[in-house]
């Protein structure tokens, strides 16, 4: 599977990347959602890990202009701030996880996603 992940933490992306990469998916990341957005637009993602609390454009703002330009792309939201988890899923999020989490947790959420 393709993955872009975005997280304004390097050492989230960095420890996302390696798991999803053990695990055979070709990984991009993006340190902000201009960035990702800008990722987004010249390649096509089987799944989009997206950070809710980002310097500049939050998640939700990237994932409605990621829905814009493509209204099938499957978002995965990994944040800390559960009060957006309801509004992701209305938005369209094809799942929500709580950080913290175990990685092992991840790896089953982009497995159940990729059958989606």
């Amino acid at each position: 599977m393709k993955i872009l992940i975005i997280d304004d933490e390097t050492r989230i992306l960095t420890l996302f990347k390696d798991f999803m990469e053990t695990f055979g998916h070709e990984v991009e990341i993006a340190i902000d959602g201009d960035k990702g957005l800008g990722k987004f637009k010249n390649t096509n993602f089987d799944l989009i890990v997206m950070d809710y609390r980002m310097h500049g454009k939050d998640g939700l703002q990237v994932s409605r202009e990621m829905m814009d330009i493509d209204k099938n792309v499957k978002i995965l939201f990994v944040s800390a701030d559960s009060s957006v988890k309801e509004k992701a899923i209305q938005m369209g999020a094809v799942g929500f996880l709580l950080k913290p989490f175990y990685i092992d947790v991840l790896i089953r959420e982009i497995e159940r996603v990729g059958k989606l």
